[in-house]
């Protein structure tokens, strides 16, 4: 074997050990970007708990509840309160618009993330009047955004999820007897 003969199966080891690389490399790649999606994904529901959690305190609460209506005795420290809850959830979605178009987050996560903005915040008269007031602070893509996913939905009272509850609650237990005659007979 000549040296020539080496160097060209050192060249062969040499291509095979770098296409094992980069096939290992990109294995990495995708590894490290599903941890990424799971990082921000975490990040964000703590978030959401961490928003919910503050507004169970009972005024927050009432705040946010009367905020929602537009209600007309809401009072400034309410008001305050409320304004508050509104930004903080529009910086939540303008990081949400932001993860989404730089692809760090999934097209599902972000189809929820529409969904929970039409379904809910984009119907209350005082979401939206907040919006209005606040629309300036945050860029103009997000905005616009914003401002299209607003028009797509008509401004109502929000639901009264307390009663929608009770109503499920009624229909459960209305099952649960119906099981439990069943078990009887």
């Amino acid at each position: 074997m000549t040296l020539s003969d080496l160097a060209s199966i050192g060249s062969f080891v040499s291509a095979i050990a770098v296409v094992i690389s980069l096939v290992y490399l990109a294995s990495q790649v995708r590894q490290a970007r599903s941890h990424q999606q799971a990082a921000i994904r975490t990040e964000r529901a703590s978030r959401l708990a961490m928003m919910n959690t503050a507004a169970e305190e009972p005024s927050i609460a009432e705040a946010i509840m009367k905020g929602l209506r537009g209600s007309d005795d809401l009072t400034a420290t309410q008001y305050a309160q409320f304004t508050h809850f509104c930004r903080a959830s529009f910086y939540n979605a303008e990081d949400t618009y932001f993860q989404h178009s730089e692809g760090l987050i999934t097209a599902q996560a972000f189809a929820s993330f529409v969904a929970s903005v039409k379904g809910w915040a984009a119907r209350a008269p005082g979401i939206r009047a907040c919006w209005t007031q606040f629309r300036g602070l945050f860029v103009n893509e997000f905005a616009e955004w914003m401002d299209r996913t607003l028009a797509e939905v008509e401004p109502a009272p929000p639901i009264d999820t307390f009663a929608q509850w009770r109503t499920l609650v009624t229909e459960e237990q209305g099952k649960a007897v119906q099981v439990r005659k069943g078990d009887i007979a």
